[in-house]
């Protein structure tokens, strides 16, 4: 008995909970309201189950959450859209892309043009003011344009909606590939390769915005026109140059004209923002000026390369300065005089004071080597700084692919800063008074007094550097067109050229540019024998031609004479 009542009491009521028909919902969730009891004794009434929805009900929210159907504009837009040309070059299809997504986001609604064709007051102010790109140095003819967007001139026809929507689709994608069109030529993509196109000595970019943030900032203006003309460079310069070239713009063949348009392009390379503190070394001009806040804090003469070894037009960060600094030469110097200097004898060596090292910065005898077979860029050929130091007291740092610098003078060196031409070095920029601009930047970076400096340069031994933190941006630029504080132009020659490529670009006529050597293009060597050439050898008087030695007493020149066929 006992037993059976045990299965009664345990087994069956265990079968119950295990059945599938007595499940956890139900457990937790009867159908009809409970009373349960909370921690305190209190009855709470449990909310009943939501009911479970059917599928009528699924299918109406499912409804409710699609999209609208397209309307026959949004689908004419749509078609239009995707038979736009793929594009003839990466700008333009990245516009082809940026297009696609932005009508694809907004159901392709139109942006400029109403279901009718009808244009609207922000579409007619855009028209406008594309119409005004010769104000800015634009012409108005790249940037087609449909027929009819001004509101006084419309036809009946279009105001009371007779327009087929694929006509009207092709009308508004019109207007947005000529915005954007508008916007990269605004940002200086006329010529969107400066390094390729015209010279590998202009290290510049032209300053665009992706073709997506174009669009999306004109659509979110309540003011098109004035959002096109922001595009432009908002530098002072440039609008002085735009309010001079107004002033000329009639006289098409005018040369200052021309000139002036050049100068403005330029700027649409640069940075927008040039830096709170910046250093700005303008090579046609042969100047440098310091800047702060927007005004010139220093003016000073600069030196800079010849045509052949010309400077380059670029903007670094400024990252040490160093006193008393060794001089590592270039390989193209390496190459070009050195090598020929040591198969000859090594005057250059004798005469500056040159030490030849390993890649381990090991000291080499160069006069146990023989320069016909061995390749001298295997080594470094480095100045001490001392008395004949061509980099004079000091040197800044900015580093790039061109390894150019600003530096002090050698001393005898120092009446090149009073020619009016100023194109003597191997392509860096030599300061006059660069004490006085470290001067400036050390106390702006570091807060060093000007005795602070003078100390470091007389105390701090050789190589004494200073890491710049603060960002200083070092612009090298090129404009032979100025205009001043009181409104005067002010003009300079075209010594490297590049002004003359610029204007040829701008009138299209790409093939007449003479772009000039590659200053970046690895440094050939040619060798008297092609076998061993790292080898250290001893002098072969086989290889070697009969020696000229010259008398260096009669030596009055520079650094820069003595690589031009002193020895």
């Amino acid at each position: 008995m006992t037993g059976r009542l045990f299965f009664a009491f345990f087994v069956f009521p265990a079968i119950a909970f295990a059945s599938p028909a007595y499940s956890q919902a139900e457990q937790a969730e009867p159908a009809t309201p409970l009373e349960a009891v909370s921690n305190d004794g209190s009855v709470a009434e449990k909310e009943p189950l939501a009911a479970v929805p059917t599928a009528e009900d699924r299918q109406a929210i499912d409804a409710a959450a699609a999209p609208a159907p397209l309307t026959p504009q949004g689908k004419a837009l749509r078609q239009v859209l995707l038979t736009l040309p793929t594009g003839a070059d990466d700008e333009e299809r990245n516009e082809r892309a940026a297009l696609l997504s932005f009508y694809e986001n907004r159901r392709y609604a139109p942006l400029w043009l109403a279901a009718s064709g009808e244009t609207t007051a922000r579409t007619a102010s855009v028209a406008a003011e594309i119409a005004r790109a010769a104000d800015y140095g634009l012409d108005p003819r790249d940037f087609a344009l449909p027929s009819g967007l001004d509101q006084s001139q419309q036809t009946a026809a279009t105001r009371v909606g007779d327009q087929k929507p694929e006509f009207i689709a092709a009308g508004e994608i019109d207007i947005s590939r000529a915005v954007l069109k508008y916007a990269r030529f605004a940002r200086g993509g006329r010529i969107i390769n400066p390094t390729e196109r015209l010279s590998s000595y202009l290290d510049r970019r032209p300053q665009l915005l992706t073709p997506e943030a174009i669009l999306d900032g004109i659509a979110a203006t309540d003011e098109p026109d004035a959002y096109l003309r922001k595009l432009h460079p908002q530098h002072a310069q440039f609008e002085k140059l735009r309010q001079k070239y107004l002033a000329l713009r009639d006289k098409k063949k005018n040369a200052v004209a021309r000139r002036l348009l050049a100068n403005m392009e330029q700027w649409r390379w640069m940075p927008a923002d040039l830096g709170d503190l910046h250093v700005w070394n303008n090579i046609p001009e042969f100047m440098q000026r310091v800047v702060k806040n927007g005004a010139v804090i220093r003016k000073e003469r600069i030196v800079a390369g010849q045509l052949d070894k010309q400077t380059p037009v670029f903007t670094r960060t400024l990252k040490k300065i160093t006193f008393n600094p060794t001089w590592i030469v270039p390989e193209s110097i390496k190459v070009r005089e050195i090598l020929p200097s040591l198969r000859r004898g090594g005057g250059m060596m004798r005469e500056w004071q040159l030490e030849l090292l390993n890649k381990d910065g090991e000291k080499v005898d160069w006069r146990r080597i023989n320069w016909y077979r061995t390749d001298i860029r295997i080594f470094n050929v480095v100045q001490p700084n001392g008395p004949k130091s061509v980099m004079g007291k000091v040197k800044f740092s900015f580093p790039s692919q061109h390894t150019v610098f600003m530096h002090d003078a050698y001393p005898p060196d120092k009446w090149m800063f009073n020619k009016a031409r100023r194109t003597y070095s191997h392509g860096c920029m030599r300061v006059h008074n660069p004490i006085g601009l470290a001067e400036i930047l050390l106390r702006e970076d570091k807060g060093l007094e000007p005795a602070q400096v003078r100390e470091a340069l007389r105390k701090g031994g050789s190589d004494n550097e200073f890491d710049i933190e603060r960002r200083i941006p070092i612009h090298t630029t090129y404009f032979t067109a100025l205009v001043d504080d009181q409104g005067k132009l002010h003009t300079f020659p075209d010594v490297y050229g590049h002004e003359r490529r610029i204007t040829q670009a701008l009138d299209g006529k790409w093939s007449q540019i003479s772009r000039g050597k590659d200053h970046l293009a690895p440094v050939q060597l040619e060798m008297a024998s092609t076998q061993r050439r790292s080898r250290y050898a001893e002098d072969d008087a086989a290889d070697a031609p009969p020696r000229t030695w010259r008398n260096n007493a009669s030596f009055r020149g520079g650094f820069l004479d003595s690589l031009f066929g002193r020895w």
